[in-house]
This record gives C-alpha cells, sequence and structure tokens, in this order.
C-alpha cells in the first residue's frame, strides 16, 4: 500500500508526494555501491598498471597501509551521495535510475547541509545489525525515514513524470496573459487548467486541514473577480462545484 506525503508549502502551495518504500530505496542504493565499487577497483587498478607498487609498500607500513585505504573507501562512500544529490537535485546515480529522489519534509530541494548529515550517518553501515535496524525503520515509520532522515528532516519520494506545483499565482498570470476562455453557453467558462486545479481542490480539502480556508478565500477571490459574481454565494464551495459542474458536461 502506497504512502503519500501532503505538503503545505509557505507560499500556500498544496503539494501531494508518493513516498518511495523499502524496495526502490535498497536498489537504488545497490546501485550506487556498484558505482562505487567499480570507480575504486579501477582507481586501484590504474594505479597498479602505473607501476605503483603495493607490495613494498604493504612491507614497509604494514597495517597502516589498510587502514588508510579502508578510510579512503569509507570517505568516498559518504561523500558519494552528497556530491550527487546536490548536482543531480536530490538524486544519485541509483535513486535516478529507480526514479526517486531526496527532499526536506517541508517540500523544499534538499541543501548541502542536510545531505551531508543524512548521509554521514551512513557510517553506522560499518555494523549490518545497525543497517537492519535503519532498513526495519523505513518500513516501520510513517514517512519511510531511517536515522538519517530523522536528523536532517527529509524524505525520499518518487519522482513523477511533468510534476507541476500549481499555484493560485500561476491562474492570476494566466488571465493576465490573455488566455482564451471556453468558447460556449457556460455561464462560468474556465479554461482546461482552471477546472483541473480547482477540481484537485475540491477532491483534496478536507486533507489540508486548516489551510483549506486559505485556499478556498483565494480561489473564490480569483474565480469572483473572473465572473463579476462577488456575494452571490454564501457559501463558496457552492460556487466552486458550480463551476466544476458546468465544465464537466453536466449542463
Amino acid at each position: 500500500m502506497k504512502k503519500v506525503l501532503n505538503i503545505l508549502t509557505p507560499e500556500n502551495v498544496f503539494i501531494e508526494y508518493e513516498l518511495a518504500g523499502i524496495g526502490s530505496r535498497f536498489a537504488a542504493f545497490i546501485v550506487d555501491l556498484l558505482i562505487q565499487l567499480f570507480v575504486f577497483t579501477v582507481a586501484l587498478l590504474g594505479l597498479y598498471f602505473a607501476g605503483f607498487d603495493y607490495e613494498a609498500l604493504i612491507r614497509e607500513l604494514g597495517f597502516q597501509v589498510l587502514a588508510f585505504a579502508i578510510t579512503i573507501l569509507i570517505l568516498f562512500h559518504l561523500l558519494y551521495f552528497p556530491f550527487f544529490e546536490m548536482v543531480m537535485k536530490g538524486q544519485s546515480p541509483g535513486k535516478k535510475l529507480f526514479s526517486i529522489r531526496v527532499i526536506r519534509q517541508t517540500g523544499e530541494p534538499v541543501g548541502i547541509f542536510d545531505s551531508i548529515l543524512r548521509n554521514f550517518l551512513r557510517v553506522v553501515y560499518i555494523f549490518p545489525f545497525l543497517y537492519l535496524l535503519d532498513a526495519f525503520l523505513v518500513m516501520l515509520t510513517k514517512n519511510y525515514k531511517r536515522v538519517g532522515d530523522f536528523a536532517a528532516n527529509t524524505v525520499v519520494v518518487k519522482v513523477r513524470k511533468n510534476d507541476q506545483i500549481v499555484k493560485v499565482e500561476d491562474l492570476l498570470k494566466q488571465t493576465e496573459n490573455g488566455d482564451d476562455y471556453i468558447e460556449s453557453s457556460n455561464i462560468y467558462p474556465v479554461t482546461h487548467f482552471e477546472y483541473e486545479v480547482l477540481k484537485e481542490f475540491l477532491a483534496r480539502k478536507n486533507s489540508v486541514g486548516e489551510r483549506r480556508y486559505v485556499f478556498a478565500y483565494n480561489f473564490n477571490k480569483y474565480f469572483s473577480r473572473k465572473f463579476n459574481v462577488q456575494d452571490k454565494y454564501s457559501n463558496p464551495y457552492e460556487f466552486f462545484e458550480e463551476i466544476i459542474r458546468r465544465n464537466s458536461g453536466l449542463y
């Protein structure tokens, strides 16, 4: 069963994200891990064929060489994710392959500090039982969060093609640009864009809490001005439903 995260941004924009579950996140992690191992192996082979004498270095320094190599490998692993999440806007190659993205829980893009914090906690994966604990957290918590997500206040969501954040300002701008309205005998003709936005709001109004009054006020102001029907409807929802009915083919 999919989980959905509803976010109301500071700009009074309502956004819905489908959260990424353990399956896609684990698969993306494996892909990223394979990429890291490939790069590290290529680097070692490159040094070997360039004449780097590993055996002599090991004989001279012993355990220090192994400790240094492990440290470099861990740092590379930890820096890999913040680097790509900044360059690819919340994604790594593995996440991009499986169409998932890291964002802040507020809906904003993940920042460099957030990415470093959530990913440097991956160091606990050195201990397998802690990795399993992290996996259980993803499966059992409300928003599919692991320890790093709790620390950085981030979530991992699925990326949908052609996602569009809709604002009331977009509607106002559309009218200012002189977009053509629907030609019909309909007394409340709206564009397809306006129809879909209003229909979506009515479908989700009960899930946004008290913020729905902010949306209702702005939509009512916009459509009342457009159709010059100020104070005609005592309940703005009746007005919205009337617009939807008249533009849905029911009249």
